[in-house]
């Protein structure tokens, strides 16, 4: 389910099944307002959680610590048991590169499976918030997956710390303080 500070108005994402049975508050990371966590069945369409519209009784108040990895843990065990049955491929009329939102530096991408690190890596990136061997890639032509290496900082996207995901082409996921997207562009 996803949550919004009703101060900030930051939005975070929490697995159902982190959120206690009566439901919770929680104090938001960017401007410590309490924010009330509803029960874990009670948004099962994906839908966001907004203030106001829940009258559940809340249990207690909890520590969530909203940059652990909030991903199922059969979440992560099904995408990776698909990313196994299939194999990686570039689609072919198609460059690849991943650009740096940032500053707009593009790394080209030659092989539909690379790493993205500080060292050792296909991709290196100069940050130090950047583990060695940070997370990696995997292709399916205009799908893509990336998997968290066990990096010391994590990897997210959509603000969620993930271990692995499914992302589009042009969608933004950060490793350390660098955020990144995949550019498909098609030859002419």
């Amino acid at each position: 389910m996803r949550i919004t500070c009703s101060s900030c108005h930051t939005t975070y994402q929490i697995a159902d099944e982190k959120v206690p049975e009566k439901g919770a508050h929680a104090n938001c990371p960017s401007c410590g307002h309490q924010i009330l966590i509803p029960t874990g069945g009670a948004f099962e369409d994906g839908s966001e959680f907004l203030p106001g519209e829940y009258s559940g009784d809340p249990g207690h108040t909890i520590t969530f610590d909203f940059q652990t990895v909030d991903q199922s843990s059969a979440e992560v065990s099904t995408l990776l048991k698909q990313v196994s049955e299939q194999s990686s491929f570039l689609s072919d009329g198609v460059r690849y590169h991943l650009m740096d939102v940032r500053n707009g530096q593009k790394f080209p991408i030659q092989r539909p499976e690379f790493t993205i690190g500080r060292s050792g890596c296909d991709i290196a990136l100069s940050d130090p918030e950047v583990s060695r061997r940070h997370c990696s890639l995997k292709i399916y032509g205009d799908r893509i997956v990336i998997i968290d290496m066990e990096s010391t900082n994590g990897t997210f996207f959509r603000e969620k710390k993930v271990l692995t995901a499914k992302i589009e082409p042009g969608e933004r996921f950060r490793v350390g303080n660098t955020t990144l997207k995949l550019v498909m562009e098609r030859d002419q």
